[in-house]
């Protein structure tokens, strides 16, 4: 577990680490990473990292919980359709080498993982966007929303985004207003067959 920093100080410490982990990340697997190693390419002290985190892989998800973080912060551009999911896809763009050392490390599955942590932790404010047409699946469907719009991150990054922006915005609105499972067709009792 790693520490929610309160001084601005300790916050910057935290972001050297992170910062570090992934330039390290970029060539060597994760699991080879000493705290030794990254201490001393961070130029921070074994002390002032148990300060901070428990083990090495805290460091991993608190440069992803920090990115899931940015990246509510981050605006859409004022001249684009689709404002929201143009500016999470764009940001996610935007960080494209996280995702790649978490492809390397065949660990991108914790970048979903954490969103629908940090999201379940906001869930009364979050769920209302999901209507009360059926209140008592609102956490499932954001469960379900979450997990997809990040599979189509992953998705699109693995494919070296292929495709735009924004041509990523208006497909996740279509999935998001399209219904994940149609009527089955009813078979016509009185249809001669």
């Amino acid at each position: 577990m790693y520490k929610q920093c309160v001084s601005e100080k300790a916050a910057a410490q935290q972001r050297r680490f992170e910062e570090t982990m992934l330039r390290a990340m970029k060539t060597v697997p994760v699991e080879h990473i000493s705290i030794s190693e990254l201490c001393r390419q961070a130029g921070l002290s074994r002390k002032t990292f148990y300060r901070l985190y428990q083990t090495k892989g805290d460091v991993v998800y608190a440069m992803i919980d920090h990115a899931i973080l940015d990246a509510e912060g981050y605006e859409p551009s004022p001249d684009v359709g689709h404002g929201g999911m143009h500016a999470f896809f764009g940001f996610w763009q935007s960080k494209k080498e996280l995702l790649d050392v978490l492809a390397q490390n065949q660990i991108s599955s914790l970048l979903s993982q954490q969103a629908v942590l940090h999201l379940m932790k906001e869930e009364p404010d979050i769920v209302r966007c999901f209507g009360a047409d059926n209140p008592e699946n609102r956490r499932e469907m954001l469960l379900f929303y979450v997990s997809g719009l990040f599979a189509l991150v992953l998705d699109w990054h693995a494919s070296g985004f292929r495709r735009s922006v924004d041509e990523m915005a208006k497909l996740a609105m279509e999935l998001f207003m399209t219904p994940p499972v149609k009527e089955p067709r009813r078979a016509d009792p009185y249809r001669e067959v």
